[in-house]
Formats: structure tokens, C-alpha cells, sequence
């Protein structure tokens, strides 16, 4: 079996996989088609990051209720809990306003610069097929300025630079033998208490 690029096919390979699998009785040969409807285009992550921006930005719009209970008790904890998110809506409101404003003002910016971002790859797109080499421009240097007419030009005396010297580096040397600690002095008595 050759493994070269142009004999593996996406549609071969699935074919392949079907067949084994219907061998083995768990689908049927039908059911493996690949069909161009079931794969999903490819996602632009500046429009799809809008999206879920715009869709997120009300911080007062309640997440779905849910709970981990089954039966009657789950039941009734999705029902108090959509009580008590009725009841408090005023509050939330009150207590969110600011974020919504916030996360509209975000999503605005990110709607800007993504429309940016856009025009900025078509504009680089063009350039790339243009492909048109500018060489700098030479920088013109001004003329040296003149002295004014009434004050007379002296030569400024340099100073002769003074020759650098070296220092020589000292080490400090190591005791060749550890040196013994003064002796300390005796103390005095202490009274004790009566």
C-alpha cells in the first residue's frame, strides 16, 4: 500500500472506516457518508468574539436556570430560584447598571478595532501584490549656521588629554591561621533576692 498524498482521500478513508465498522456490526455501511453540509465553515475569531460580546454584554440578563436535583426537589429549587431572581430584578438593575454601560462601551471598542484589524490585512494584502520596493529618501542636511556679523570668532583652546594610568589591583590577603578571640571579661556576682 502506497501512503502517497494524492491516494489517501477523505472520502476513501471514510469508506474504509464505515466498512469496518459495519464488519464489526456498529453502523450501517449508509450512515459514514461525508457530506459537505456537516462540516462547519471556518470561523473568524473577530466576528465571533463580537458576537459573544454582544450577546453577553446586559450583566442583568440572568444566566438559564439550573440545578444538579432531579425529580420534584430540582424542580422546586428552579422554582425559588426564579422567585427570588424576579424579586430582586429591581436590585440587580440597580446594582449592574454601571457593568452594562461598561461592557457596551467594550463592545463598541472591539467593533472598532476589529473593523480595523480588517482593513488594515486588506491594505497589507494589497501592498503584498503590489510588491513595490521604495528605497528611502536622503536626508538633507542643513547648512552650518553663520556666526552673526558683529561678534568675532576666536578659536575655543582645547586642553591636552591627560594620559590614563592603570592602578594596580590589591588583594586582600587570607590569615594563615584562624585568629583567637579576645577573652572575655568575668562578671560579677549577682544577689539574689531575700
Amino acid at each position: 500500500m502506497k501512503l502517497m498524498g494524492k491516494d489517501i482521500t477523505p472520502a476513501k478513508v471514510m469508506a474504509f472506516v464505515g466498512e469496518r465498522l459495519a464488519a464489526r456490526g456498529l453502523s450501517s455501511p449508509g450512515d459514514t457518508e461525508l457530506t459537505p453540509e456537516g462540516v462547519e465553515g471556518r470561523v473568524d475569531p473577530l466576528s465571533f468574539n463580537l458576537r459573544a460580546l454582544e450577546e453577553n454584554a446586559d450583566a442583568t440578563q440572568g444566566l438559564p436556570l439550573e440545578t444538579h436535583r432531579d425529580g420534584l426537589s430540582g424542580r422546586a429549587v428552579v422554582i425559588a430560584k426564579r422567585v427570588f431572581r424576579q424579586a430582586g430584578q429591581i436590585f440587580i438593575n440597580e446594582a449592574l447598571g454601571r457593568q452594562r454601560a461598561f461592557n457596551g462601551h467594550v463592545r463598541d471598542s472591539y467593533a472598532q478595532l476589529a473593523a480595523e484589524v480588517i482593513r488594515l490585512r486588506q491594505r497589507v494584502a494589497e501592498l503584498e501584490q503590489q510588491k513595490v520596493v521604495v528605497a528611502p529618501a536622503p536626508v538633507a542636511t542643513p547648512p552650518p549656521l553663520a556666526p552673526p556679523p558683529n561678534v568675532e570668532s576666536k578659536p575655543k583652546a582645547t586642553a591636552p588629554l591627560a594620559p590614563t594610568v592603570k592602578k594596580p589591583v590589591l588583594k586582600a590577603k587570607k590569615p594563615s591561621r584562624p585568629v583567637p578571640a579576645p577573652p572575655s571579661a568575668p562578671r560579677p556576682p549577682t544577689r539574689r533576692g531575700k
